[in-house]
């Protein structure tokens, strides 16, 4: 495969298809990348066209080959051996704390992308707080539409 079709690829693809190499799917794919399956998915396909590969793993082998990361005699295997050290890992392009939005991760418990260490009693409260606060924006919501409803007489 000549380099420029590699070279046409985004670093985007190309961290989807060497996670294809590894053998995860594009959920697990999706989570470590903190973007969708579906994103993942567009991705690859996008990549299968620029390699002219007729598959998933095809276009890895292509990629990890350019990367030199495997021999090219070396079959891809089916499931990675250990899947902890990638679902332990942050979301690319995550950040360490938004100035200004840090109070409400005391409100709303961390959402995907990582692991839920929490014991029974921190996942009761978690649960909790986020029925609150959706109950909470419920009543207000039906409490703004019945003044408009009320104003509009």
């Amino acid at each position: 495969m000549p380099n420029e079709a590699i070279a046409r690829l985004t670093e985007r693809q190309k961290a989807c298809l060497r996670l294809v190499g590894q053998g995860f799917t594009s959920k697990e794919i999706g989570r470590a990348l903190g973007i969708s399956y579906t994103t993942v998915d567009t991705h690859v396909r996008a990549a299968l066209e620029i390699l002219q590969a007729d598959n998933r793993a095809e276009a890895a082998r292509i990629l990890l080959r350019a990367d030199r990361e495997i021999p090219p005699p070396q079959p891809l295997s089916s499931r990675p051996p250990v899947l902890a050290s990638l679902a332990m890992a942050a979301p690319i392009g995550a950040t360490a704390d938004v100035p200004g939005h840090s109070w409400l991760r005391t409100i709303i418990p961390p959402l995907g992308g990582q692991r839920n260490t929490l014991d029974g009693e921190a996942k009761a409260y978690a649960i909790l707080r986020v029925a609150v606060l959706s109950l909470s924006s419920l009543i207000i919501l039906i409490l703004a539409a019945a003044v408009l409803l009320w104003l509009s007489r």
